[in-house]
């Protein structure tokens, strides 16, 4: 019964993106493979302008896109819709909106969440949800000290996480390097104490006067002649 309703929603989904957009032949094969449909919302910006977290949305759509393992609403469909339905992205943040955008876009989940920044610290929280029931299907959180380029490389390790793949080891090899918060801190030297302080004097002191001659050794006394036979 479940794998019938999962089948109706395929097919509902499939209809209204054929009177919402070209239904093209590579998308009807990722439907017929079980690839699901997924549209992202603008991230919400804490501490940076919403036209950064814009730009950092798209980052994360074009990744998710290179995972090859969901179907992707592009930017300028899922604006196209909106607008002839009357409805704005802009303001939509919370998951009961994100789930109307995602019927209304009749796409089977959505992604949300929102970028921060704090101090030289950034955050990303993400979530994947289903729009038929509203339940959290994954979710990812990360938090990354550093330059905002490398920032970029967290995002993507976020894509793939959200579609339940493990990231190239290649992107975790970038992300590793990049992370100013997994570099080794520098080790801390230690005083010396003044016992410490005194005997490296006194050895520097008797090595300098041996060393010019001030202090003889003692002669070595020469052993007795042996006894001749008479």
């Amino acid at each position: 019964m479940i794998k019938l309703i999962k089948i109706v929603f395929l097919v509902f989904s499939a209809l209204l993106w054929g009177q919402t957009n070209v239904l093209t032949p590579e998308t009807a094969a990722q439907l017929a493979a079980g690839k699901e449909t997924v549209a992202i919302l603008d991230f919400e910006g804490r501490g940076i302008s919403q036209m950064e977290a814009q730009t950092l949305t798209d980052r994360l759509m074009s990744e998710m896109v290179n995972t090859n393992a969901v179907i992707m609403v592009e930017r300028n469909q899922m604006e196209e819709i909106m607008q002839e339905q009357g409805f704005q992205q802009t303001g939509c943040t919370t998951s009961e909106c994100a789930a109307e955008v995602g019927a209304l876009l009749g796409v089977q989940n959505m992604v949300s969440g929102s970028f921060g920044k704090l101090g030289n610290s950034y955050t990303i929280d993400a979530k994947l949800f289903s729009v038929s029931t509203g339940g959290t299907i994954r979710s990812v959180s990360k938090t990354y000290k550093g330059e905002v380029d490398g920032l970029l490389n967290i995002i993507e390790i976020v894509a793939w996480e959200l579609v339940g793949l493990t990231p190239p080891a290649d992107k975790l090899a970038k992300v590793e390097a990049g992370d100013q918060s997994q570099a080794a801190a520098p080790r801390e030297r230690k005083p010396m104490g003044r016992m410490t302080k005194l005997t490296l004097l006194l050895i520097g002191l008797g090595g300098g006067a041996y060393a010019a001659g001030l202090f003889d050794p003692a002669p070595v006394p020469l052993p007795e002649p042996p006894t001749l036979p008479n």
